[in-house]
């Protein structure tokens, strides 16, 4: 009777320990691609801000208002510390009032350019300084 004990308890032993090594490498695997995830979520933002900006760059205070209501029809866009703001993007303006780009959320801008695991196709975009 002792010896099935043993045995039953050790089968328990290798069981219990062959489930959590599991589990250890699917979070590893689930933390590595939500990280890569990210990355590659912040690179698409700045991405699309540089591409933004250059696009707006130098339009006025009116035009970029006009862009402003045709892509946020139900936004009210205002003007605020010398820049024209949305829920969702921010126009910093010139002393002359013409759009000097669009400003990059700096969590997106420190993400992008942070180390993590895996192969990414494209680098950051951000143009370094």
């Amino acid at each position: 009777m002792t010896k099935i004990i043993i045995a039953i308890l050790v089968v328990l032993l290798v069981a219990t320990n062959t489930f959590w090594l599991y589990r250890q490498f699917n979070d590893h695997a689930t933390d590595a691609f939500q990280s890569q995830q990210g990355y590659e979520s912040a690179n698409r933002q700045v991405a699309a801000t540089v591409i933004a900006s250059d696009a707006i760059r130098g339009k006025t205070k009116e035009e970029a208002l006009t862009l402003l209501k045709r892509l946020f029809p139900d936004e009210m866009a205002f003007e605020k510390e010398g820049a024209l703001h949305t829920r969702w993007l921010t126009f910093p303006l010139t002393p002359e009032g013409r759009v000097s780009g669009v400003a990059a959320d700096p969590l997106a801008v420190a993400q992008s350019e942070s180390q993590v695991h895996g192969t990414v196709g494209n680098e950051v975009f951000w143009p370094k300084k």
